[in-house]
């Protein structure tokens, strides 16, 4: 990894471990409490089904598979060596999500306040929301062929469309504010990783 990459790296790492020890602490229960009621200070049907659309990017069956599909696509263009970077960010990161999931003592959102179900076909409990899987598998995915496809146009669609898949987690009641930021900044992390052991110009293979 080059000194930039590795300095990119490292700041976002540092900043998801700098939120996850906040929100383990509890010092992020109000913001979250006021964000999420201002989130949901409007809600209809047609908002409902527009934050299940913009969650699908983030289902693990999505994501993984798309990620599979993109690693594939990579390795035949002769930049293998960053497909397979993908797939370890994919790992590691997830290990990382899940393991909190389990340890970091960050409160699930109340039941009374979920909008609609939230069907996966890859879907258990943990016993705590943070960080928000579906934002990071969202972050590595979209994220990644925002980095790769270098188009004005779609890059700003990819944007509007990961900030409304972020959105959509707390408006539809599956997770705090902080849970979503903090699975953006990991799958940033994630990201950095990947792309900064390869050149994006170059053949990565």
């Amino acid at each position: 990894m080059s000194g930039r990459g590795h300095g990119i790296f490292l700041a976002w790492a540092a900043a998801f471990a700098a939120l996850s020890a906040a929100a383990g602490a509890g010092h992020l229960e109000g913001v979250d409490s006021g964000l999420l009621r201002l989130a949901q200070s409007r809600s209809s049907a047609s908002l409902d089904d527009a934050g299940s659309v913009l969650s699908v990017p983030g289902r693990a069956e999505v994501s993984v598979a798309a990620l599979i599909v993109l690693a594939g696509g990579l390795y035949l263009r002769g930049r293998g060596r960053l497909g397979r970077r993908l797939l370890v960010a994919l790992v590691v990161t997830t290990v990382v999500e899940l393991l909190l999931k389990f340890v970091l003592p960050q409160a699930p959102v109340p039941q009374d306040v979920g909008r609609v179900p939230d069907p996966s076909l890859v879907d258990f409990v943990t016993p705590y929301p943070y960080p928000s899987g579906h934002v990071l598998r969202a972050v590595l995915l979209l994220g990644a062929v925002y980095l790769l496809w270098p188009n004005p146009l779609v890059r700003l669609g990819l944007v509007v469309i990961l900030a409304g898949s972020a959105l959509a987690r707390v408006y539809l009641g599956t997770h705090w504010p902080s849970d979503v930021l903090g699975g953006a900044l990991l799958g940033a992390a994630g990201l950095a990783w990947a792309f900064g052991g390869t050149d994006r110009a170059k053949t990565g293979g």
